[in-house]
């Protein structure tokens, strides 16, 4: 298993949130994504702690979490068609936000 570190996840700040994707450099490491788990609302996220994992054609990528907060929303539509992650990686393929820890 792969490990995703923090460098190839994007993190846009907004206020005391965070909007949180996968770089196109990320997208490109590991070709196509066939599934990506996501962490689920209400769920506390530690930073450089397991999160989740996507699969890809090859093998399944364990994922660390970037930042430390709470899931607050979780865009299902990556879950079910992950072609948006390739399409639009920085606005309609975000995977999460968070409310932003101490």
């Amino acid at each position: 298993m792969d490990v995703i570190t923090e460098e190839l996840f994007w993190i846009r700040q907004e206020g005391n949130e965070a909007v949180i994707g996968l770089t196109e450099h990320a997208l490109e490491k590991w070709g196509m994504i066939l599934y990506v788990e996501l962490p689920e609302k209400g769920v506390q996220l530690t930073k450089g702690a397991f999160m989740s994992s996507l699969e890809t054609a090859v093998d399944e990528h364990d994922l660390f979490a970037p930042v430390t907060g709470e899931v607050i929303a979780v865009n299902i539509l990556i879950e079910r068609a992950t072609g948006m992650l390739y399409e639009s990686p920085y606005e309609k393929g975000w995977l999460f936000r968070v409310l932003l820890g101490d």
